[in-house]
């Protein structure tokens, strides 16, 4: 078993927030004597590339601010150690030797600007959010427009020719060669991160390793016809979504090990040693997401450490060199006169700073008293927000990160949801009442702690209930100003798209719609329905897409054309929410629909047989936390817990799993009780019956019958 101990050093803050791949470290010259060059570009438009010896930072080279950078990457000849930084801002290519001279300048005349890009010799390979492109010596060979935004993009440096493989927002990694996709290769969540295995892409030069928004990580084989997978590590303690790889030995075995850092802070470090599948040696636990990591050798010519960079600017290195009573990154004493007067001489100027500070603030509160035309300037700050579906528990992970602390977070909607806390938060977090004439259902409060930057919530949204959803960002900056924030709920939000087949045996429900209305007009009615839809519809004249309910694990599909569409799936109320919000849609424009229905009872005992296990789950648990407490009155009068059956003694002992199990337990069993009742209702509201009296009679049933899915089924048929 390797042990592993790293120690954190501080080196700098930049000025503004560091993007993800927007730091790469540059090979030594002197192995034995030399620290690696540490190259950064800022969202401000700003390119450094500095040294650090002893926690002392020599600034090599930093140009002035411009246009934001999205990408930083090492070029140069094959064959020769990539030593020029080459840096995508907007839609221009830049190139910087590493003296800081500009030789290369290459704007791409694209719209869009350039998200990710990747350099193998003399072709550069570029990607907006929607078009990939590649350059021979600046002039373009290869282009592809896809449907689904691009995250990330690696090149395999094959034998004969290189293959770039691109990380799409559908969950695909898609292979290209020359100007066609190869085929699709389906990964378990939105792929963020892409890298070569072992940098270099392994012993066949065809390994990728990628990172998903939901903390899951994989390696594929790439091949010429399809791809094959070699490990998965899923993630079951629920942790944030990855936003950075990279291999390096720091465990000094001779094999290079996988380091991961997490949109929380969160570093792993996982080995290779006696299995081709990682196991994880190391974690240390930040506080800022980190959006860049390094292996290498940066603050002293004899240690290795990971050189990490987080959102907010902050540098900082994981050290394998020993330190205590650490300051500047030396080994020191607490009688050491010279240590003490330095700590002096920081307090001394840090209250410097702090009081010219308040007399810059009193200046220009006069100002503005004075001053009738003077008018306040409200300082610009970025946040980072994502919103994504965690198919481990159908919920929506609401992440929001900011350049500068937050003083508060409004979050509003006009629909029904579940709010739910983050244990890592440390953000009060309090629930206004909602006056429906407002137009508000959901108002929840954040109010941070001193130097909070990042907060994370879980949403759960109920399906056919549909909205905005908004953020109201509130920073610490004076004068005070606020950043919204807007996701859209959509109606059937627990839908993920997925590229497995349908069977063809499968019993469906069917809906046909058929009107006068076009291709495109059909395609965003979609579109508002479900997430992960292109912007824009295919060329080609017909579109298919599959869809699956992750909480359930029913599959819909989608076909459509011009004045048609046809809608397929096992939940009979998927097929209402489309109904619904198609015929709102087809009002709006004034089109009249012809609508028919294809329905089949046996899909009513394959839902219900997904739901009313779980149903039967969650009420075994609650029996379960109800006793713990009698259970241990009894045997705390000094009894032995042998008068207790076996089942009694296993909750017993599994009493705390049990209570910690249970905290969402009754949130479930609503959520549940919910969709059996919406089942019923839209079962028999394509029957033309309205069956919403006998709504207490099928909740009594769920009560006592949830274990004998004959009787519901029955039910359901009876009327």
């Amino acid at each position: 078993m390797l042990e592993l101990q790293l120690n954190r050093v501080d080196y700098l803050k930049t000025i503004s927030s560091i993007p993800t791949k927007c730091m790469r470290l540059l090979s030594r010259e002197n192995v034995k004597k030399d620290t690696q060059k540490l190259a950064l570009g800022e969202s401000n438009g700003s390119v450094q590339l500095f040294s650090i010896r002893k926690k002392d930072t020599s600034t090599i080279f930093k140009t002035a601010p411009g246009k934001r950078i999205n990408r930083i990457e090492l070029g140069g000849r094959l064959g020769e150690i990539p030593d020029r930084i080459f840096v995508a801002a907007e839609n221009e290519v830049k190139g910087y030797s590493k003296k800081g001279k500009q030789f290369y300048a290459f704007d791409t005349n694209i719209n869009e600007p350039i998200r990710c890009m990747s350099i193998l010799g003399s072709s550069l390979y570029t990607c907006t959010e929607t078009t990939y492109t590649h350059y021979i010596e600046s002039k373009e060979t290869d282009t592809v427009t896809f449907a689904a935004k691009m995250n990330d993009i690696v090149v395999l440096p094959l034998p004969i020719q290189a293959m770039p493989v691109v990380a799409c927002q559908d969950r695909l990694l898609r292979p290209l060669h020359k100007s066609s996709v190869l085929y699709d290769a389906e990964v378990p969540g939105i792929p963020t991160t892409l890298i070569l295995s072992n940098k270099n892409g392994g012993p066949t030069k065809s390994e990728v390793v990628y990172g998903t928004s939901d903390g899951r990580l994989g390696q594929l084989e790439i091949g010429s016809i399809s791809a094959n997978s070699k490990w998965e590590i899923a993630n079951p303690k629920h942790l944030s979504g990855i936003s950075a790889i990279d291999f390096y030995d720091i465990l000094a075995d001779g094999v290079p090990d996988m380091i991961v850092a997490r949109e929380d802070g969160t570093v792993e470090v996982y080995n290779f040693e006696t299995t081709d599948e990682p196991v994880l040696k190391f974690t240390f636990n930040g506080t800022e997401s980190i959006t860049n990591i390094e292996g290498g050798v940066v603050g002293n010519p004899n240690y290795d450490e990971l050189i990490c960079c987080t959102y907010q600017g902050w540098i900082f290195g994981l050290t394998t060199q020993p330190l205590q009573n650490d300051l500047g990154g030396e080994v020191v004493t607490a009688q050491n006169d010279d240590l003490k007067n330095r700590i002096d001489d920081l307090k001394n100027e840090i209250d410097e700073l702090q009081r010219r500070l308040m007399v810059a603030r009193e200046r220009y509160q006069d100002v503005i008293k004075s001053d009738t035309r003077a008018l306040s300037t409200i300082r610009e700050f970025r946040v980072n927000d994502r919103f994504e579906l965690n198919r481990d528990d159908a919920t929506y992970n609401l992440m929001i990160e900011s350049e500068i602390p937050i003083d508060n977070v409004l979050l509003q909607c006009d629909v029904i949801l579940d709010v739910l806390d983050v244990e890592k938060n440390s953000a009060v977090m309090s629930f206004s009442d909602c006056d429906p004439r407002d137009n508000n259902a959901v108002l929840v409060t954040y109010r941070c702690q001193m130097n909070t930057t990042r907060l994370e919530m879980h949403v759960r949204t109920i399906e056919g209930h549909y909205g905005t959803l908004q953020l109201y960002i509130t920073s610490k900056i004076q004068p005070r100003c606020s950043m919204l924030r807007r996701h859209t709920i959509k109606p059937l939000s627990l839908h993920q798209r997925s590229s497995s087949a349908i069977d063809p045996n499968k019993r469906m429900n069917t809906m046909k719609i058929t009107g006068s209305f076009s291709y495109a007009e059909i395609h965003s009615w979609i579109q508002f329905c479900l997430a992960d839809v292109p912007e824009r519809p295919p060329i080609e004249k017909e579109n298919r897409l599959v869809y699956t309910n992750i909480f359930l694990q029913t599959q819909l599909e989608c076909i459509y054309k011009q004045d048609e569409a046809i809608f397929r799936s096992e939940n009979v109320s998927t097929i209402s929410i489309l109904k619904d919000v198609m015929s709102k849609k087809a009002t709006e424009k004034k089109i009249t629909l012809d609508i028919s229905y294809e329905l089949s009872n046996e899909t009513i005992a394959i839902t219900l047989g997904q739901i009313l296990p779980m149903i039967a789950h969650y009420k075994t648990l609650t029996d379960k936390y109800n006793l713990i407490e009698p259970l241990q009155e009894l045997v705390m009068d000094g009894s032995s817990d042998n008068i207790l059956t076996p089942e009694y003694r296993q909750v017993l002992a599994n009493a705390e799993s049990i209570r910690e199990q249970h905290k969402q337990t009754p949130v479930h069993l609503n959520r549940l009780c919910s969709m059996v009742a919406d089942l019923f209702i839209d079962k028999h509201k394509f029957e033309g019956t309205n069956v919403k009296a006998k709504i207490p009679t099928l909740f009594e049933k769920l009560n006592t019958s949830f274990t004998q899915p004959q009787i519901f089924i029955d039910f359901f048929n009876s009327l």
